[in-house]
Formats: structure tokens, sequence, C-alpha cells
């Protein structure tokens, strides 16, 4: 469907939502004249945001598409109103460029914009050096860890070095994997309490230290994925201070949930890295207001239900969340930091760390939009998630605002 009338729309244009206005929407270009054949959808004064820009996508084909596949994700993204994001599979390491050329004709038949992390070492081993060069030549976005650094300190200095040739961002998920060890939830008293193996801070905070004064001695713009406490925020502003390029991104479960939600042994919960306490989470809803991170990360990840319906320490780790992010976090996060800040944590900034294009919603341009009613209720059932998995803590919630629908790439998809 790509003849679309939206009546009573608010359009974000020029940083504020405008008045209830008509859009005409035909081959994915915002016209003034009118449509003959196009579908008219009353929006009842829903607005139009620009479409969002996921960070930390895994759709785990080739090697997992008994989980799921590229076209659940694609499906996902639609009806999320993502246009686009940054791929890293774990499972499938883009670390040669026959790997990259492959996923790229996948991707250039979804009608998504999907930007691709090269691996910067082969099969995410931290052993030997990926083609790096050859990758960034072909068109990789940066170079990732696969969310598992288990690089000593010397190759991550090789790496890196190596790397800067290219002028490319080097994205890591900073967890230190002899502290995880076997950990599932934060070290602290909820861990003490249930009898489970924690994860302390400092698994993080002495990964971010190592990246940033590494990076810093290298000069090498870095990207650190999925913070979860105040004492990382303030080695990332202390990096700044010091002139380093360096973004950040926080995982929209970890702004929704602290380590107080797994009393109930829900292994929906059982994400990595692990949700923290109250005062975590305060910390970041601050460090969003002030700035200092950038972006709210998706982690999409999914996982069998038959993986997460045992008990919590043998679940395996991961959410969903590409259709729930924004009806879930919206009312939220404009109380917070408000309209335009919201949309650059979600669709504007995670489209320039991935150097790819942010969108804007004006008359006689490309248009990608998503619909969003912010007075509505909208459930969480699982007819609504794309593919067989249904692993997101938000399963059968009742979320504050409602997806209507999204045009993307010319593609109107109801919700």
């Amino acid at each position: 469907m790509n003849k679309v009338i939206l009546k009573n729309v608010r359009p974000f244009i020029d940083g504020a939502f405008q008045t209830p206005t008509t859009m005409n929407l035909v081959e994915g270009r915002w016209v003034d004249e009118s449509i003959e054949g196009a579908t008219e959808i009353d929006a009842k004064g829903a607005l139009a945001l620009p479409a969002l820009f996921a960070l930390g996508l895994d759709f785990q084909e080739p090697l997992r598409d008994d989980i799921y596949t590229f076209q659940n994700g694609y499906t996902a993204m639609r009806r999320g109103g993502f246009y686009g994001g940054i791929y890293e599979s774990t499972a499938n390491p883009i670390d040669n460029v026959q790997k990259l050329s492959a996923i790229q004709q996948v991707f250039s038949k979804s009608g998504l914009h999907l930007s691709i992390l090269g691996a910067f070492s082969k099969h995410h081993m931290c052993e030997q050096l990926s083609e790096m060069l050859e990758l960034a030549s072909c068109g990789v976005c940066g170079f990732g860890d696969g969310n598992h650094l288990n690089a000593t300190t010397r190759f991550l200095r090789l790496a890196m070095e190596y790397g800067a040739m290219t002028s490319k961002r080097f994205f890591f998920l900073p967890l230190d994997l002899s502290l995880r060890c076997a950990g599932c939830v934060h070290e602290g008293d909820v861990a003490d309490v249930l009898g489970m193996k924690g994860i302390p801070r400092i698994a993080e905070t002495i990964v971010v230290h190592t990246i940033l004064e590494t990076a810093l001695f290298l000069n090498v713009p870095i990207h650190l994925k999925q913070i979860t406490c105040s004492e990382s925020l303030n080695l990332i502003e202390q990096a700044r201070a010091r002139g380093l390029d360096v973004t950040c991104d926080v995982g929209l479960y970890h702004l929704l949930f602290d380590d107080q939600a797994i009393f109930n042994l829900d292994s929906h919960y059982y994400i990595i890295p692990p949700l923290r306490t109250p005062k975590d989470k305060e910390a970041l809803w601050d460090g969003l207001k002030r700035g200092v991170i950038d972006a709210i990360s998706c982690n999409h990840t999914p996982v069998l239900r038959q993986e997460k319906e045992v008990n919590f320490e043998d679940a395996v780790a991961g959410a969903i969340s590409l259709e729930v992010a924004l009806p879930a976090i919206w009312s939220t996060l404009v109380d917070h930091v408000g309209e335009r800040r919201a949309l650059d944590l979600l669709s504007f900034n995670p489209a320039k760390i991935a150097s790819a294009m942010p969108q804007k919603i004006e008359k006689g341009t490309i248009v990608n939009l998503v619909l969003l009613d912010p007075k509505e209720q909208s459930q969480v059932t699982p007819e609504k998630l794309a593919g067989a998995v249904r692993n997101t803590p938000l399963l059968n919630a009742q979320l504050p605002s409602a997806i209507k629908g999204s045009y993307i790439h010319g593609v109107w998809t109801q919700v």
C-alpha cells in the first residue's frame, strides 16, 4: 500500500508537533495534490513522528533461523516504526567481505535502511584481526565485538590501531567476562536474597576505563553500548572533556525496570547487562537529561520460548523490543526530556551514530514516519509480536500509548 491519505494528523516539523492537518503520501513522498485511489486513514489527532532508528539488532538468521528470521525482523521493525538500524549478530559475525556482500544482498530487498557492523576479530573470538580495511571499503558502518568482548588489552590496542586507518567507529558492550563469570543478575541485595550469582558494577566500569584510555591513546572514535550505572557515565564525561569522540546508549529495559523486577523470578527480565538498582536507573534517566547518553538502544535479541520457560538462572539472556519500544517509553521519556530530545534519543542520534541520514518530515520530500496515539493505551499480546518468539518482560502489559501504523519507504503498515 503506497498511496495513503492521513487525515487529522499532527506531523513533527521544525522541532514541534503541528496542528492537525492532512498528509497525502504517495510512493514515499508527501505531496500537495490529492491522490486518486488512495487509502484514507483518520488519525484522530495522533502524532506523526519521524521513523525511528534501532541500535542493537540481531535477527539470528542464517545460523539460528529456527529462532527468528530476517523477515520476522523486518516485520517487527515496520510494526514498531523503525526505518533502519544497526545490525550485528553474535551468531553470524561479519568478519570478511564475502559475508558482508551476502548480507548486503539480503538487506537490499528489505525496504529498510540496515547498517552493518563488521567484526573487528574473526568469529568474535579476539584472537585474529578481521579484514577491517576491506570491510570498511565495502560499506560497514563501524566495527563491533558481537556483545562478547573477551580481548586482552594488547589485542584491543592492536584492533583499534588497525581500525583507526578506516576512521570508523568501534562499538563495545563493556562487560568483563571473568568478573561476570556465571552471574545473571546485578550483584547486590536482591541477588543475595534470591541466592543468585551477581555481576558487579566493576565488571562494566573496569572495561569502560580500559576502552576509553585505549581510545584516547590512539584517538579512535568509539560507542559504548548499554551503559548501566553512574560510574560509567562519569568516566565517559571525563573522556569527552579530554577530547575523545565517544558516544553511548542505554538499553530500553534498563530505563523501564530495575533489579526489583526479578523478585518474581520471571526469566523475561534476564538480560545482559543486568538490570541494576533503582538508584542506577535514576542515574540513567539523569544521564539522558544532562545529555551524557546519546541514544536509547533496543537490544532486540530473540530467544526461543522453551529457552525462557525454565528456571531463571538456566534461561538464555535476551529480550525483544522493536514492536513495543516506542509505546512503552514515549510518554515517560517526553515527561523527562521533552519531545525534541525524545526524538533525538530514539531516531536522530542513533542514525548519526550509524552515519545514516536522520529522518525529517517535510512536504515535497521522501518521508518515513510512525503514527503514534499518545493518549490511547495498547496491550502487548502475542499476536502483535513477529515470529514465534515472545521474550519481552512487557508481554501482556498495558502500554500508555499506541502505534497506529507506519509509513516506511512507501509502504503503509497498519498496526
